[in-house]
């Protein structure tokens, strides 16, 4: 009997591997249920399992060895509790002979099963990739529990401690916090692998089979024989049910050459092992032993060193021949015969494995054992990384799209590697060269979050699809009774959608990401990595902007002809971006081009928005050639006075020495001119900010009246002419004029930003007061953090740093002032490094302040800080992560590279991003 569609395991649609698995255990079930061995000890333990059912806490675990029968009672009472239907039942079963040992596997088989009785965190129509999504979200549904007044869900898992490529950990962190309405069972062989789940999991002893039972068993099944061989079946089995299930079907085949060698067998599964294994049988064992789930007998034959003639006594009680292949029955087999291997033997077994998956890949013939097992093996063997990355590639992405649920076992091959470069690239003596561990993580990192990004995407259009044609079914049903309207489609075990082939990496996203890998570079290499990304920035999506921040980084000719190319492409744009992005590029042109550029640039302004955008153009168009500069403020003539002096006073400070007062001064006038009922507008503030720096000693007493009239943008106004009273020797009209505010806060900020401009003679004391002030009043750590750098350079870094012990300074104040005193860099990085790896992994996005001190930290911090902060990155946007860091996160993460493996690996990072971009579909 197969369990029908409301039974415990019923299968998804779909020709996953998995599900066949998964129906060929239950077949074992029924065919178990029909006479099964042990019922006294069956029925205690089935007693003790209704009892904890009924009254016991939220896990238990049903105990005993290999071969004791767990699955087989468990699987017999999940059915009987489902026929009752007082609960919902979600069963596992965790086995190589059925090929759901691997935990990409496993956690798939589990998603499907819980997720129609648990709150999702996703939307409609998606669900997760790869074992860590999974794991999370499973987690996270488990704890959420069912909703109030729905059955329990009892959830089996049926034999995690044997697992292949995982551990009894990765199960427990499922289990640990179970919400309401969620209970579980696992089956374990020992105590042990609950682990931390052992003291609030109750434990149901499953015992062997009493003497007496093995008699009447005996006497059932092959009639009367000598009550010695009775005894000495339940002294060789021990009373576990797996061995005496193969003694009694070696001996139904013939009893007299059995029993002889019976009475003097050892007790134990290596006793019946010697007796059911033939001289044929023996050689092909350690075979079946090493493969990881159902192998096909030809494929099992060109593994091993067995001569073919043996494969055609594959029968017995010891192999199953399963629809999906060869398998020993029962892991007890397994861990007789590797226990009578030696290490070499069974290291010779792995590596014929590992091996012959390589040689299946690299001639293209890839099997189904070879896709779903391979990376285990390699596991098993404890591969080099080189032999490893093969799993990160696109001819192994191509195996896994020809399979049901590609996306799920490749993103796990890959996770997988990326977990082996990570430790390797962190501990240097176990993992061999760095750059080979770096640019695996960063290949993996690339590859995870851009595959992930194609089933985003087909999962949105999915759903998306299934609600129009709902729409569509609701309009046609108008006037009947209506229609509920199509389920919306969830991709299942056994279906996937790698080939929804799309764009993912940004163009754009991989140009800056290699320009900002390129200046951590020496020429030679930097030349090669810059002309990846004039290739990515050169992509038809990729935008002007790319295009242009490659042309801001090349030199010579090539700058020039990227920087036309740019300047043609955002032409076509017009917006405000692509408007401050031609006035940057006109730098990098001929001047008479330049000018051109510029001017197209700012006459394209619109009306309405000349006060936003002509301050910025202005200030990029200063540092362009004085003579751009130049016609930019003859061009400028032609505006009304209201919006010229917005212009001049940003291009002011593009004008050399001899011109720049005059030209202050004329842009302060106009300025001015604006004053409306003895009140400047919020522009003319901002401009005199900007001007202050430049103005002639005359027009000192201009800028104090237009601190007057500056009304609620008073303090920037009175801090900037303050700071230039100072920068003329006048600290006494500055002082004064900062004592005109009449807020304490505003008095201290604007004291906080004059120390720098103070002569040496008063710099000392005006800290000494203003430090007194910083302590005594609020927000002390926000100004700190916003001019530690500048006092460090005025007052050296001893005198900030007392300062920011007693007021408790963020990290990035002590990152400024490290960066300001670079004697005092290595210390406060070590210091800020060692306190940022204590802290939790949720707080991981607080490290990325850390980056710019790359150069002074250990190599050892500089490893262990990358591998915390690469999970975060991703190639899309993440408003999660600082302001400053934009979507070329992975350039920005440079100097931590440049710091780990050096020029070398920078490079080999640079290589990926281009190479991935090329290979993914």
């Amino acid at each position: 009997m197969i369990p029908p569609s409301r039974a415990p395991d019923a299968p998804a649609k779909g020709p996953a591997a998995a599900e066949r698995g998964v129906l060929a255990f239950w077949r074992e079930v029924e065919r178990c249920s029909s006479a099964p061995l042990g019922g006294k000890a069956r029925a205690g333990a089935v007693a003790g399992l209704e009892e904890w059912l009924e009254h016991g806490g939220a896990r238990a675990a049903l105990l005993g060895p290999s071969g004791r029968g767990k699955s087989m009672l468990l699987g017999a009472w999940a059915l009987e509790l489902a026929r009752v239907g007082r609960h919902e039942i979600a069963f596992v079963p965790v086995s190589r002979r059925f090929g759901t040992a691997l935990e990409h596997t496993e956690l798939s088989l589990l998603y499907a099963r819980v997720a129609p009785f648990l709150r999702s965190p996703r939307r409609i129509g998606e669900r997760p990739h790869g074992v860590e999504e999974t794991r999370r979200d499973l987690a996270s549904m488990l704890e959420s529990g069912r909703p109030p007044g729905s059955r329990p869900l009892v959830l089996i898992l049926d034999g995690i401690d044997e697992a292949v490529a995982w551990t009894p950990d990765a199960a427990q962190s499922l289990l640990r916090d179970l919400g309401p309405g969620v209970r579980a069972v696992l089956s374990v062989r020992s105590l042990e692998a609950l682990g931390g789940l052992r003291e609030e999991t109750e434990v149901v002893a499953l015992p062997p089979i009493a003497a007496d039972e093995v008699a009447e068993i005996i006497g059932r099944r092959l009639g009367d024989l000598p009550a010695s061989v009775s005894d000495d079946v339940a002294r060789v089995s021990c009373g576990e049910p797996v061995l005496v299930e193969a003694l009694l079907e070696a001996l139904s085949r013939d009893p007299a050459v059995v029993a002889l060698p019976l009475a003097s067998a050892p007790a134990g599964a290596s006793g019946v092992l010697a007796l059911c294994a033939g001289g044929t049988i023996r050689p092909a064992l350690p075979w079946l032993a090493g493969a990881l789930g159902p192998i096909e007998g030809e494929e099992l034959f060109a593994i091993s060193t067995v001569s073919a003639g043996v494969w055609n006594e594959l029968s017995g009680p010891l192999i199953a021949a399963e629809e999906t292949g060869l398998a020993l029955r029962h892991p007890t087999w397994t861990e007789a015969v590797e226990g009578r291997l030696a290490p070499y033997q069974r290291a010779a077994v792995d590596r014929r494995f590992a091996d012959h998956g390589k040689r299946a890949f690299a001639s293209g013939t890839v099997s189904e054992y070879v896709c779903r097992n391979w990376r285990a093996h390699l596991e098993r063997v404890d591969a080099s990384l080189a032999e490893r990355i093969e799993l990160v590639s696109r001819a192994w992405l191509d195996v896994w799209r020809t399979r049901p649920d590609g996306s799920s076992g490749f993103i796990a091959d890959v996770e997988a590697t990326a977990a082996c470069a990570a430790s390797r690239m962190i501990d240097a003596a176990a993992g061999g060269d760095v750059v080979v561990a770096l640019a695996a993580r960063v290949r993996c990192l690339l590859v995870t979050s851009s595959v992930r990004a194609i089933l985003s995407f087909e999962e949105a259009r999915r759903a998306l699809a299934a609600l129009a044609a709902q729409a569509e079914e609701e309009d046609e049903a108008q006037g009947g009774e209506g229609s509920a309207g199509p389920r919306i489609e969830m991709p299942r075990v056994g279906e996937d959608v790698l080939d929804a082939g799309r764009p993912i990496a940004d163009a754009g996203e991989r140009a800056g990401a290699l320009i900002r890998l390129a200046r951590e570079l020496p020429d030679a290499e930097r030349a090669v990595v810059l002309g990846w990304a004039l290739e990515a920035a050169r992509e038809e999506h990729a935008g002007g902007a790319a295009l242009a921040a490659a042309a801001r980084a090349l030199d010579g000719q090539a700058r020039v002809t990227a920087a036309r190319e740019a300047a043609a492409r955002l032409g076509r744009e017009r917006t405000k971006e692509s408007r401050l992005a031609r006035v940057s590029l006109a730098a990098l042109l001929p001047e008479a081009e330049a000018l051109d550029l510029g001017c197209h640039a700012f006459a394209e302004v619109p009306a309405g928005a000349r006060s936003d955008e002509l301050p910025r153009l202005s200030e990029v168009a200063a540092r362009l050639p004085l003579s751009v500069v130049r016609g930019l403020w003859a061009w400028s003539e032609a505006l009304p006075p209201s919006e010229r002096y917005l212009v001049l006073a940003r291009l002011a400070p593009g004008l050399p020495a001899a011109e720049r007062e005059a030209g202050a001064s004329e842009a302060l006038g106009l300025a001015l001119s604006s004053l409306a009922d003895d009140t400047l507008p919020p522009d003319a503030c901002w401009s005199i900010c900007v001007l202050a720096p430049h103005a002639p000693a005359g027009a000192a007493s201009a800028l104090v009246q237009a601190c007057a009239a500056a009304a609620s943008f008073r303090r920037p106004v009175v801090t900037a002419v303050a700071a230039r009273l100072c920068d003329l020797g006048c600290v006494d009209d500055a002082l004064a004029l900062v004592a005109t505010l009449p807020d304490a806060s505003d008095r201290i900020e604007a004291q906080c930003a004059l120390l720098a401009h103070f002569p040496a003679a008063v710099r000392q004391a005006a800290w000494a007061q203003l430090s007194s002030d910083l302590r005594a009043g609020d927000g002390a750590r926000t100004l700190l953090e916003r001019n530690a750098a500048a006092w460090t350079r005025a007052l050296g870094a001893d005198a900030v740093l007392d300062l920011s012990r007693e007021i408790g300074a963020t990290w990035p104040a002590l990152v400024a002032i490290a960066g300001a005193s670079p004697d005092h860099a290595p210390a406060i990085t070590r210091d800020l490094v060692e306190r940022a790896l204590e802290l939790p992994s949720d707080e991981d996005e607080a490290l990325f302040a850390l980056v710019p001190l790359a150069a002074s930290m250990t190599e050892p911090h500089a490893r262990r800080l990358c591998e915390r902060l690469l999970p975060y990155l991703d190639w899309k946007r993440r408003p999660d992560l600082l302001d400053d860091w934009t979507k070329d996160d992975l350039g920005h993460l440079a100097p931590l590279f440049a710091r780990i493996a050096g020029p070398r690996g920078v490079t080999e990072v640079a290589r990926e991003i281009a190479d991935v971009a090329r290979w993914l579909p």
